[in-house]
Order: structure tokens, then sequence, then C-alpha cells
């Protein structure tokens, strides 16, 4: 029997906005909200796996094809005598958990953060105006 090295991540693996029934994968505690492609492929990178980042697939599950759930990244775990690449990782399990873990660590996750913080707070000193 031939065995697939190769594991596919889609960013609805590891959304926590997503029910189980939607296509979660880890519990929603470690779950990352709204994360993308892009981000898993960094975390990927870091990593040094061998990946291959797909930008226009979408998820099987997802009814409504937004456009930032778009993507998916394939990655290789294992060579072919099934020895991992990486000791971190040595399932598809384990890479989704890790992934997750890392992506509210990336800079780019945290400019994110940091820019809907100033937007939310600028909103905030408005005078409403209106009918009394």
């Amino acid at each position: 029997a031939v065995v697939s090295t190769q594991s596919t991540g889609y960013p609805a693996y590891i959304n926590s906005n997503r029910t189980l029934k939607r296509g979660r994968r880890i519990p929603k505690e470690v779950a990352v909200e709204n994360p993308t492609y892009q981000e898993i492929a960094d975390v990927i990178k870091s990593l040094e796996l061998e990946h291959l980042v797909q930008p226009t697939k979408h998820y099987s599950r997802e009814g409504d094809r937004d456009l930032w759930q778009l993507g998916r990244v394939k990655v290789n775990l294992m060579d072919d005598s099934g020895t991992p690449f990486n000791e971190a990782v040595q399932s598809k399990v384990e890479l989704m958990r890790y992934i997750a873990e890392m992506i509210p660590k990336l800079k780019s996750r945290s400019d994110k953060t940091r820019e809907l913080q100033l937007a939310g707070n600028a909103g905030k000193n408005k005078k409403k105006k209106g009918k009394k």
C-alpha cells in the first residue's frame, strides 16, 4: 500500500469561528480567529518543511466562498520511509495545533491587531449627531 506523506491544510481547519461540522479540526480553545493561507504558509516555512501554496483552491465545505478563506497549503511531513522531516511536528494534528499556536505571534498578525485596536478607539471620541 502506498501511503501519501503529503498533508493538506485549509484555513477552516484551525478557524475558531468555525464549528466542527463546518470544518474546524482542532479544539476551539486552541484555534485562531480567521487565519489565512499566507499565515499558515509562513508558519510552515519557519519549520523548514517542504510545502506548496495553492491560493485559488476552496475548501469543499465553504458554501459562501469568502475571498479571505481562499487557499490551501500542502505540506510534506514525512519522507518516503515515514521519518518526520521535523521532530516538532510528526502528525497533521500536531501541525495544525502548532500553526494555531504560532499565528498570533506572527508580526503580520500583531500589526493587524494593533490597527484594529486603533480603529476601534478612534470612533469612541466622536459626538453622535442626530435628533434629540
